[in-house]
């Protein structure tokens, strides 16, 4: 390789190349903007004229480095380092990182109180929110609602329940799970019945709504409860094809052969909605394909009962293959 140089005095330089000399000539660098260099070396290389900035009046010296194997007939000049200055330049960009990196850490951890501090500000936001909500209110009540709410710190449970609505109910199947537990915080009993029987489990059960299911599990309610036609939240919970409600009330040691006021049990139920993997979860729970209902009905004529086109031959097969009382 051979390096071609400037500088701001003339001067020749001798350089050992393939066992033989190259000589380079540069020419001070007096102009204020582009400097010119006229090499001359060894014959392979060519005469090459070459351009570099400068700023000022100051000359930057310029390291080139040229191939001399290079087959094509013009010799290409790679890229172009600064030698001169890269060493202060480069402690100036460390310094300077490390400057950035310092306040990238104290950025960084300002930052880290932002949450809190945004917080605080939610918190007062919302609390300044609810007090002009109360204010605006107040003023729109005449003297006697006004009366109505400041009394009634707790549920009044008469007024706003019915043989058909009630509370607990109707908030089970809106899923406002928050105001079902201030229901229950003020001593609202979780298992209360409505002109049907059914239990607020019942209803998240038909409305298959498996987060109150779960949380009313939790929360003491009682799965085995039948409602005035002697239907269970399973029973339910199969005729809505609910899976996952199935599994989570046998969990929680529900009779799976619990029967209706009509003989029905759960699996019964599971032929009527043609529902085969409910069906198998049923069986290999332990439900029994011999129970009859009150007209004499297993499991498996209700099966057959509604023909060829409604998955008779595979509800058939699963209730004929699984053995009879199998419980696990």
């Amino acid at each position: 390789m051979v390096l071609i140089s400037c500088s701001t005095t003339p001067s020749s330089i001798r350089l050992p190349f393939c066992s033989s000399f190259v000589t380079i000539a540069s020419f001070a660098c007096n102009c204020s903007n582009i400097n010119f260099i006229q090499m001359t070396s060894h014959p392979i290389l060519q005469e090459k004229t070459c351009k570099f900035s400068a700023l000022g009046s100051k000359s930057h010296t310029k390291v080139c480095a040229v191939d001399p194997y290079q087959s094509s007939s013009t010799t290409h000049l790679q890229n172009w380092e600064d030698p001169d200055g890269s060493d202060s330049e480069s402690e100036e960009d460390v310094e300077d990182g490390e400057e950035n990196n310092l306040d990238f850490e104290s950025d960084w951890e300002e930052e880290t109180d932002a949450p809190e501090t945004s917080n605080n500000v939610e918190k007062l936001s919302t609390s300044q929110i609810e007090e002009d909500l109360i204010k605006e209110v107040e003023q729109l009540l005449t003297p006697e609602e006004r009366a109505i709410l400041q009394q009634n710190e707790a549920p009044d449970l008469d007024k706003i329940s019915t043989a058909k609505w009630n509370p607990l109910h109707t908030l089970a199947l809106a899923g406002q799970i928050k105001f079902m537990d201030n229901l229950l915080a003020n001593g609202y009993d979780i298992d209360t019945v409505d002109k049907d029987g059914q239990t607020a489990l019942h209803k998240a059960v038909l409305g298959k709504k498996e987060a109150v299911i779960s949380h009313l599990l939790r929360k003491g309610a009682k799965p085995h409860l039948q409602d005035l036609d002697g239907a269970t939240p399973l029973h339910y919970a199969v005729q809505v094809s609910a899976m996952q409600t199935v599994k989570l009330l046998i969990k929680s040691k529900v009779d799976v052969n619990i029967a209706d006021n009509e003989g029905w049990t759960p699996l019964h139920v599971a032929m009527q909605s043609r529902n085969r993997d409910i069906a198998k979860v049923l069986l290999v729970n332990g439900a029994d394909k011999t129970r009859r209902t009150k007209d004499g009905k297993t499991p498996l004529d209700l099966a057959l009962c509604y023909g060829k086109e409604f998955k008779a031959y595979d509800l058939a097969k699963l209730l004929k293959l699984v053995p009879a009382n199998n419980y696990f």
